[in-house]
């Protein structure tokens, strides 16, 4: 019987009937879940991004101040408290400060992202049907951007789980609008308690997406009923509450730097400049959605034209307007990064799944999507297949190939189920496939690959010597020529940055218990001993991927 339960589980899902809505939003919760899960038990800290907002968490915790954000010394202005105060939650309620587990630290975003897909679904069904919101939601989880943030300790997992919800209220609203019933109060302080823990989180994100939302909606009828409907002034006040004591805090922790740096350094210079690099000409992101969002390549030429077709239906209206106005901003802003556009996925998601559900027929559209699914998913196959070659030793080798050569073959199956207009079909089973690829690659190949995880080899040559300073009681450790963020994560906030004299005059004082040293630094630093004799624990070897230099660490302390 038990058998036979999983095989209706398994057919219905496949296509979409027979599931009820609940059975369907416990399915949509669990698989994204379960993708985001992918690696965040084995992946050390990531450079940069993550391990800073790792480590400023930390620092909330073991200085006790919720407030300021700090990354050691250095004011960390940039963006508000809410994910540090998420993080830190998470980590006092399953680990431990100074063990530094750092899936402690990614749990809040595993559970934004299947939020996220699960709100993706409530939209898709409230629109549509159960069907299409079942499609939406899978896809959405999938996605690989989604997955890849829904496993770091930052803030656009989270962030995406507010936009959806606030996203869902502002269809709800639009709905009711249309059908003539009464709106009421319950979805107007969803949106606006939404968008207060969005603005906590990643400042005016969030508000931004709805403000050009309703943009797009004002092309239509009715033009600006909606926004009464919002009840503006309640959400105003709304908003104060949330965000005010916190604001006021933070204003005086850091004498008005924060928002100085923050509005002014960091949001509007990422409009008019390209800040770190991050620079990409208009159409970068609609280059990269097609790898970012790889389950729905196959649904996304069908379904815009589609909901273009059907744009005076007010449904295609208000994920357009979810949709367009918003990418055009990020296109047109100088800085870029591939998630910038994520909480527009969910608006792609549903008109992806409504057409795959009603009008998937062999059309041009279908046909070029069904071949621009294959070649990605044949690159991907090349992705999984290749790293292990360059950067891990012979025994991954066969797990590699193994593991691309599946996905290569099932990527040519589903795309053959695209080619024949199974859009519903086809959408599932690339869902499942995405899933499964980024736990063999995020679970199974990156852990495995030795030559990129230099600041976790630093971490355990330590401990093996006993020499580690969060574990061992011992003094801080002096970095020379080596700074990323995930190593002063591992071993400690008090770690000391420098050259290679510095690092020697502070292991020679005693103020550090060791010194590592990169190569380049090697002489400053042994220049700089005057006598004093320095024993070699270990030299770690490897790449540093945040700026593709090779690395040549070695740890010394001082000779008996």
């Amino acid at each position: 019987m038990r058998g036979q339960s999983r095989t209706r589980l398994v057919t219905g899902i496949a296509s979409g009937a027979g599931l009820s809505r609940r059975a369907a939003m416990l399915v949509v919760t669990l698989f994204a879940a379960v993708t985001a899960f992918a690696g965040v038990f084995s992946l050390p800290p990531r450079d940069r991004d993550e391990a800073r907002f790792a480590q400023a968490t930390a620092q909330m915790l073991e200085s006790g101040d919720y407030i300021a954000i700090r990354f050691q010394d250095s004011e960390r202005n940039k963006k508000p408290a809410g994910i540090y105060w998420m993080q830190a939650a998470s980590v006092a309620a399953l680990s431990d400060v100074e063990t530094r587990d750092i899936w402690a630290y990614r749990v809040p975003s595993v559970i934004g992202v299947a939020l996220a897909a699960l709100f993706t679904f409530l939209a898709g069904a409230r629109l549509y049907d159960v069907r299409t919101g079942l499609l939406a939601g899978l896809l959405l989880a999938s996605a690989p951007v989604i997955i890849a943030e829904g496993g770091m300790a930052k803030t656009d997992g989270v962030l995406l789980a507010f936009v959806c919800l606030a996203q869902l209220a502002f269809a709800e609203i639009y709905a009711r609008i249309q059908t003539g019933e009464k709106t009421g109060w319950r979805w107007p302080l969803t949106f606006w308690t939404a968008h207060g823990a969005g603005i906590l989180i990643k400042g005016p994100i969030a508000p931004l997406i709805s403000l050009l939302t309703g943009v797009g909606l004002a092309t239509g009828a009715p033009r600006f009923k909606w926004i009464t409907a919002l009840k503006p002034l309640s959400g105003i006040l709304i908003l104060v509450l949330m965000v005010g004591p916190w604001a006021f805090a933070i204003w005086q922790a850091t004498e008005g730097r924060f928002f100085a740096d923050a509005v002014g350094g960091d949001m509007l210079g990422k409009v008019g400049d390209a800040q770190e690099g991050h620079v990409g000409p208009p159409g970068y992101h609609f280059a990269l959605l097609w790898l970012l969002f790889w389950p729905a390549a196959a649904l996304i030429l069908t379904g815009v034209v589609n909901a273009w077709k059907e744009r005076a239906d007010w449904r295609a209206r208000f994920l357009l307007s979810w949709l367009m106005p918003a990418w055009i901003v990020f296109e047109i802003a100088a800085t870029k990064l591939p998630h910038y556009v994520m909480p527009l996925y969910p608006a792609l998601a549903i008109i992806a799944a409504h057409s795959a559900v009603t009008v998937m027929q062999r059309s041009w559209a279908q046909k070029i999507g069904a071949l621009i699914y294959a070649g990605v998913g044949l690159a991907a196959a090349a992705i999984i297949a290749l790293p292990p070659i360059y950067f891990s030793d012979v025994s991954m080798l066969t797990t590699g190939f193994a593991a691309g050569g599946i996905t290569a073959a099932a990527t040519l199956f589903v795309s053959f189920l695209f080619w024949r207009g199974r859009g519903f079909e086809g959408g599932v089973a690339a869902s499942l496939l995405a899933a499964a690829y980024a736990w063999a690659l995020l679970a199974l190949i990156l852990p495995n690959l030795s030559q990129l995880a230099v600041s976790p080899r630093l971490s355990t040559a330590l401990e093996l010597a006993d020499r580690h300073p969060l574990h061992d009681g011992l003094a801080p450790v002096a970095l020379a020529g080596y700074s990323e963020p995930s190593a002063i994560f591992l071993l400690g906030t008090e770690t000391m940055l420098g050259s290679g004299q510095q690092a020697a005059i502070r292991l020679t004082s005693g103020e550090a218990s060791a010194a590592i040293v990169e190569a380049r630094e090697r002489e400053a630093f042994l220049g700089q001993l005057k006598g004093a004799h320095v024993a070699s624990l270990a030299v770690i070897d490897g790449l540093n991927y945040s700026n593709g230099n090779d690395v040549s660490l070695t740890i010394y302390t001082l000779a008996p």
